[in-house]
C-alpha cells in the first residue's frame, strides 16, 4: 500500500510539473508570437511612413516652406509672365512624387492595406514569424467601416456550431493589422487629397492675380481720365467763351437776315399768287384737250373693235373649217392679203458672236429665244411653253413662232409665270396644225404697230 501511495504522489507530482511546463511553453509561444507580431507591425509602420527617407522628406519639407512664402507673398505678376506659385507647386510635387510614387512604398502600401479575414496568417513555429496563408487572398480595403464588426459571422476565435461545422475566428492579430492598414490608406489618400487642393489654390490663385492685373490696370485707367477731365474742363471753359462771343455775333446776323427774309417773303406771296393763276388757267386747258381727245379715242376704239370681232371671227370659222376637212370661203383671196403671211427667209438670225442669253431676262430680244412645246390644243386654240416670267414673256403680248424656216403660227401671252406660259394660237396666221408638243421653235416677239 505504501509503495502504491507514493507512486500515485509520484505521478501527481510528474502530471503536474507536466502541466506547468506545458502551459510555460504555451505561454512563451504566445508571447514570441505577440512579440513578432507587434515587431513586424512597427516595421511595416515605419516602412509605409518612408523614415528611413530623411533628406528626401528635408526636401519636401523646403519645398512646401517654399511654397508657403509664395502664396503668403502675393506678388503681382504680369500677364504673360511665369507665375511663381505654380512653379513652387511643380516642384513639391515633384519631390512628394519621389516618395509616394516610389515603388518600394506602393508595394508596400498594397501590400498592408488589406481586409485580414480569418486564416490570412499562419505561424510558423520553425522559424518563428507569421507567414501569409498562400490559400486564403485578402480583399483590398473598400472603405473605412470595420469589415470584421459582426461577431457572429466574424467571431474573435473558433466557433463551433452545433451541426459540428466551424465558423473561423477573425483573430485580434488581424483585425489590429486590418485597421492598421485602413490608417495607411487614409494617409495616402490624404497626401492625394492636398495635392488637388494645392493645385485648386494656384488656379484660383492665377484667376485672382489676373483680377488684381485688370484691377490695378482699371486704376491706371481711372487716373488717366481724370488728368483728361481735368484738361478737358479747361478747354471746355475757353470754348464756352467762344461761344459767348459767336452768339453775340449770330445774333447780329439773324437781326439782319430777318429783315432781308421779310423783303424776301413778300415777293413769294406775290409769286404765289402769280402761280396759282397759271395753273388755274392750265388746268382748265388741260380738261378740254382731255374731253376732246376722249372722244376721239372712243370713236378709234370703237372702230378697232368693230373690225377685230370681225377678223377674229373669220379666223375661227376658217380653222374650224380646216380642222375638220373643209376649204374656208375666200381662204386664198385672204391669205393673200394678209400682212403676217408674207414670204420670210426664216427666223432673226443672231450676228456673228452673239450668245442667246440664257438666264433671267425681263423681255425677249428681237431675234427672239429658242425652246419647245410643252402641250398644245388644236380645238381650243391654246398651246403651253416650257419658259415664262424668267425669260422675259409676259401677258399680253404677241409673239410669231417659227419651225425652221417657216413661221407656223402667231400667238398671244393669255398668262405667264416663272418657268411656264400659256397663250392664245391667233386666227389666219401661219400653219398651226404643223405644231406637235416637243417641236423646238423659235419665239420672235412682233413689233407693236400703232394707229
Amino acid at each position: 500500500m505504501n509503495a502504491l501511495a507514493v507512486l500515485f504522489r509520484l505521478l501527481s507530482l510528474l502530471s503536474v510539473a507536466g502541466l506547468a511546463a506545458y502551459l510555460w511553453i504555451l505561454s512563451e509561444t504566445k508571447k514570441t508570437q505577440n512579440n513578432v507580431f507587434l515587431d513586424k507591425q512597427v516595421r511595416n509602420g515605419y516602412s509605409i511612413l518612408q523614415s528611413a527617407k530623411e533628406a528626401q522628406w528635408k526636401d519636401i519639407s523646403t519645398k512646401r516652406s517654399a511654397f508657403n512664402e509664395v502664396f503668403d507673398d502675393n506678388q503681382p505678376v504680369g500677364l504673360n509672365d511665369e507665375n511663381p506659385l505654380a512653379d513652387a507647386l511643380s516642384n513639391l510635387r515633384t519631390a512628394e512624387d519621389g516618395i509616394l510614387r516610389n515603388p518600394d512604398y506602393r508595394d508596400a502600401l498594397d501590400e498592408h492595406s488589406k481586409e485580414f479575414g480569418a486564416g490570412t496568417f499562419i505561424w510558423d513555429s520553425e522559424a518563428k514569424k507569421w507567414k501569409v496563408n498562400p490559400s486564403v487572398k485578402a480583399d483590398s480595403i473598400a472603405s473605412l467601416k470595420d469589415p470584421f464588426s459582426d461577431e457572429k459571422l466574424f467571431p474573435k476565435e473558433d466557433v463551433q456550431k452545433e451541426d459540428g461545422s466551424i465558423i473561423p475566428g477573425v483573430s485580434r492579430e488581424n483585425r489590429l493589422r486590418t485597421l492598421l492598414g485602413m490608417f495607411y490608406k487614409d494617409r495616402h489618400e490624404k497626401f492625394s487629397e492636398i495635392g488637388k487642393m494645392r493645385a485648386k489654390i494656384v488656379e484660383r490663385d492665377e484667376a485672382l492675380r489676373e483680377s488684381q492685373n485688370l484691377f490695378d490696370k482699371m486704376k491706371e485707367q481711372k487716373e488717366e481720365w481724370e488728368r483728361k477731365s481735368g484738361e478737358f474742363e479747361v478747354k471746355l471753359g475757353q470754348v464756352e467763351a467762344d461761344l459767348t462771343a459767336e452768339k453775340a455775333d449770330r445774333k447780329s446776323e439773324k437781326e439782319a437776315a430777318d429783315q432781308q427774309i421779310g423783303v424776301l417773303n413778300n415777293n413769294i406771296a406775290g409769286l404765289e399768287q402769280q402761280k396759282l393763276d397759271n395753273e388755274k388757267a392750265h388746268i382748265a386747258q388741260i380738261d378740254a384737250m382731255k374731253v376732246e381727245q376722249g372722244e376721239k379715242i372712243k370713236a378709234l376704239g370703237k372702230e378697232i373693235t368693230l373690225a377685230d370681232a370681225s377678223g377674229y371671227k373669220r379666223g375661227i370659222d376658217e380653222m374650224m373649217a380646216k380642222q375638220t376637212g373643209g376649204e374656208s370661203v375666200d381662204g386664198d383671196s385672204e391669205l393673200s392679203s394678209n400682212p403676217f403671211t408674207a414670204e420670210s427667209d426664216g427666223p432673226p438670225i443672231l450676228q456673228d458672236g452673239a450668245v442667246e442669253g440664257i438666264t433671267e431676262m425681263k423681255e425677249i430680244s428681237d431675234f427672239g429665244v429658242t425652246s419647245t412645246i410643252a402641250r398644245i390644243d388644236s380645238r381650243s386654240g391654246m398651246l403651253m411653253l416650257p419658259i415664262g416670267t424668267d425669260r422675259g414673256m409676259a401677258a399680253g403680248e404677241i409673239f410669231t413662232l417659227w419651225k425652221g424656216k417657216q413661221e407656223a403660227a402667231r400667238i398671244k401671252v393669255q398668262s405667264s409665270q416663272k418657268g411656264f406660259a400659256l397663250a392664245y394660237i391667233l386666227p389666219r396666221f401661219g400653219e398651226p396644225n404643223r405644231l406637235r408638243p416637243g417641236d423646238i421653235i423659235q419665239i420672235v416677239p412682233t413689233k407693236k404697230k400703232t394707229l
